[in-house]
């Protein structure tokens, strides 16, 4: 059994136990300090994203990467999100998020997630972003079981931000996920992605194939080889 499968079963009897405290984090922790965090310039583009989930006593059950591609188009950021676990287990998630028209500041945002049992809530504080959602996981025998998560993004650098996200089960905290996640492209992306492009787009391109005893295929922008400059002479 994969250690991210025997987390999934385990669930009911994590959740019987005492009950961790939650992240405990003040917003106000935030104002004023680091890079402002701005999901529409931060999230629209291409991630990376490396990541370990650990157990309420502190036990790493599993790890992860993900590739994401969002875009911005001036009033809704959509990202797309391909994870690997270490067990090779592969999940995907598609995201929508727009600012909440009911919050005059322009700090609160709303949304959802393609596998959220409710609406996505987040609130931009200085340079951190919390995200709060509900999503119906698959477990190992194919059913799925609702967890909750907390998460907090902290952007310590223009390019990078670190995360962490209390998870729950039916209010109780099971685990913490810890993630680093960074920049790929440069700018904000403009438009809409759809759901599986990420994916899509991480499939490596296909190898260039010759026929036998053709010449081998430059690369791009390369010199022919009788213009190579200080070449060694041929003997």
């Amino acid at each position: 059994m994969t250690r991210r499968r025997s987390l999934l079963l385990a669930l009911p009897a994590l959740a019987a136990a005492t009950a961790l405290p939650g992240c405990g984090t003040s917003p106000d922790t935030f104002e004023g300090k680091g890079p402002p965090f701005h999901p529409e310039e931060f999230f629209a583009g291409k991630l990376r994203s490396h990541g370990v989930f650990a157990t309420r006593l502190g036990a790493i059950e599993t790890w992860f990467t993900a590739h994401l591609l969002g875009a911005w188009n001036g009033t809704k950021l959509t990202f797309d999100e391909h994870i690997r676990y270490g067990d090779s287990f592969e999940e995907r998630r598609f995201w929508t998020l727009r600012r909440d028209a009911a919050d005059p500041t322009g700090r609160s945002w709303v949304g959802e997630a393609s596998d959220a049992t409710g609406p996505v809530r987040g609130e931009v504080v200085g340079n951190a972003f919390r995200l709060q959602h509900e999503l119906n996981m698959l477990t190992v025998s194919g059913s799925r079981r609702t967890l909750g998560f907390d998460q907090w993004f902290l952007r310590t650098a223009g390019d990078m931000a670190l995360s962490r996200s209390a998870v729950s089960w039916y209010g109780i905290q099971v685990g913490t996920a810890q993630l680093a996640f960074q920049c790929v492209s440069v700018g904000v992306t403009q438009g809409t992605v759809y759901p599986g492009q990420a994916a899509r787009e991480e499939q490596p391109a296909a190898p260039l194939t010759r026929s036998p005893g053709a010449s081998p295929v430059p690369m791009p922008g390369a010199p022919p080889p009788s213009r190579i400059m200080n070449a060694p002479p041929r003997r």
